[in-house]
């Protein structure tokens, strides 16, 4: 037991010398979200490691570390159930980046799962800690027949040149509709969130998710991106790392 715990010390010695000589910054990341909704995945693909599909549910919170690039980087892997969720609030203050993850297969939690994370933005956005949303699970949500092919865009600098939030359709969302939710510039309207003018869109009336409900306006100064992934077959997982090692 004592070799154990003396073995423990050497190595987070370690770590921290390394860091200091060899990791360019240290990025503290809170990866919250619901229950289920990919987030011990989209960590273990962060530090490298292969898909895993009998996952254990996170209790309370999980911690890990390890490099990505040159960065050094902490992440706190929050558990998603009702009665953890006040743990989030508590790591805010110790992350440089919020990561929240949305199953966007799951149609039945999809509004639980927006909701939410309005009131993390609401929570969060004096602070202006840049915000990484990811929409996960899109392989599991078919296409329809004779589809265009949905594109992962993420910030207004690279959106395509014609994303204009208020043309963009709201819907009510359904199992048959959910192929629609790859689409980055969608994601963002059902969110309420216009990428290209920096503004959350918070319903006023958050129990009806009838589209057409009056909101209102929260300018959002801080660095915001969308993404749609797979974290099972690893689609544009690439992307969103690149995305976090500039930050």
């Amino acid at each position: 037991m004592h070799w154990r715990y003396l073995k423990s010390w050497v190595e987070l010695l370690w770590y921290k010398v390394a860091s200091f000589f060899l990791f360019q910054k240290e990025l503290s990341i809170a990866v919250i979200g619901l229950q289920n909704s990919g987030k011990t995945t989209f960590v273990r693909l962060l530090s490298g490691q292969p898909f895993e599909g009998d996952t254990v549910p996170t209790l309370g919170v999980q911690m890990d570390q390890f490099a990505l690039g040159n960065n050094s980087i902490k992440v706190y892997d929050l558990a998603g159930q009702t009665r953890f969720q006040p743990l989030w609030e508590r790591c805010f203050d110790k992350a440089d980046l919020i990561v929240y993850m949305i199953d966007l297969s799951d149609v039945a939690a999809l509004e639980e799962s927006f909701a939410k994370l309005i009131r993390v933005i609401q929570m969060t956005n004096d602070d202006k800690i840049p915000l990484l949303i990811i929409g996960n699970k899109t392989d599991v949500i078919p296409d329809p027949p004779m589809s265009r092919e949905y594109l992962t865009k993420y910030l207004p600098e690279t959106l395509l040149n014609d994303y204009n939030y208020e043309t963009i359709e709201k819907c009510k969302l359904e199992k048959t509709n959910l192929h629609q939710l790859k689409n980055v510039e969608v994601l963002s309207k059902q969110l309420g969130l216009d990428l290209r003018n920096h503004v959350l869109h918070i319903p006023l009336q958050c129990e009806d998710s009838a589209w057409g409900v009056p909101t209102e306006p929260l300018p959002l100064d801080r660095d915001v991106a969308i993404f749609t992934v797979s974290c099972k077959t690893g689609g544009f997982i690439q992307d969103v790392i690149d995305w976090i090692v500039q930050i």
